[in-house]
């Protein structure tokens, strides 16, 4: 009952909980970008989805700086990273008004002719979706801070 009445007045509030698809598509999302499955990726980007990482704009030794507009772009973009795959690992994970925001850091593995090389980075992702397809990703990245953690448990 109290659930009903809680419900009840956010929306009478005009402040209504985020519709349970959109988070199924967040998390489908995000589990296709940690496995860089590029087939189901373009399945739930909008065509004008916009991936866009502020903080790398002073990276160019790991990457130009991120800032791709449609579907196609993104997936082009993605792919010219090299990486094999990606975990995040979560402190912290909220939404609001269509917004997913996941707080951690991401391990993103390289297959190189030497192995599997590691490297770790700080990061706030952000996932708007809008009628149900991403149409933004958006990345805060401590490139700063980054370290090599190959070879670790």
């Amino acid at each position: 009952m109290l659930a009903i009445l809680t419900a009840l007045a956010l929306t009478q509030t005009g402040i209504a909980a985020e519709p349970a698809e959109d988070a199924i598509i967040a998390e489908t999302y995000m589990r296709a970008y940690q496995d860089l499955d590029f087939d189901r990726l373009a399945t739930l980007y909008a065509e004008d989805a916009v991936f866009i990482d502020p903080t790398s704009g002073n990276v160019a030794p790991i990457t130009p700086p991120i800032h791709w507009q449609g579907a196609d772009s993104i997936i082009a973009g993605l792919h010219s990273w090299g990486a094999q795959r990606m975990t995040y690992t979560l402190e912290r994970h909220f939404n609001a008004s269509g917004r997913f925001i996941y707080e951690g850091r991401s391990d993103v593995i390289y297959a190189t002719p030497e192995g599997e090389r590691t490297w770790r980075f700080p990061i706030v992702t952000i996932i708007t979706v809008e009628d149900g397809q991403v149409t933004e990703h958006r990345d805060y990245t401590d490139y700063d801070s980054m370290q090599e953690i190959s070879g670790t448990p």
